[in-house]
């Protein structure tokens, strides 16, 4: 027979895994939203972690949890740099981003044009009195 203590111990355990499985939650969420921000800015992805969380007023959702998430990312897979994402409940409050290098691939020149016999570039024997570069060879 289930005595009083009995079906409080359970309540409490009942309540202590629903907290577990609400964090878990706005972990998975919050992972979701640091890997769309890093797509976006086209980031690598290293490592979410969340760094703190309390219990508090959510707007619209009554009580709920207050998150914080730190998140390392890459621009060249070389670095490692930490943004912060705050949550409210499963709703995205903030990204805080620091600044970072562009990386240099995102920088590289893009080839325009053909290369060919007769164009600009291609070698010695495309410099002439016919070549069709505009300001001659140098």
């Amino acid at each position: 027979m289930i005595d009083l203590y009995d079906l409080i111990a359970l309540m409490i355990l009942a309540g202590i895994g629903a907290f577990f499985w609400q964090l878990r939650r706005i972990s998975e969420v919050a992972q979701f939203h640091a890997q769309r921000a890093c797509q976006q800015r086209r980031l690598q992805l290293l490592n979410v972690a969340r760094s703190r969380a309390r219990l508090g007023r959510v707007p619209g959702s009554g009580i709920g949890w207050h998150c914080e998430y730190l998140c390392e990312f890459s621009t060249d897979g070389m670095n490692q740099l930490t943004a912060r994402l705050e949550m409210q409940g499963q709703r995205l409050k903030a990204i805080h981003m620091p600044f970072y290098p562009e990386p240099e691939w995102q920088q590289a020149p893009t080839a325009k044009g053909r290369i060919g016999m007769g164009s600009c570039g291609g070698g010695a024997s495309s410099c002439g009195p016919k070549s069709n570069c505009g300001s001659g060879c140098r």
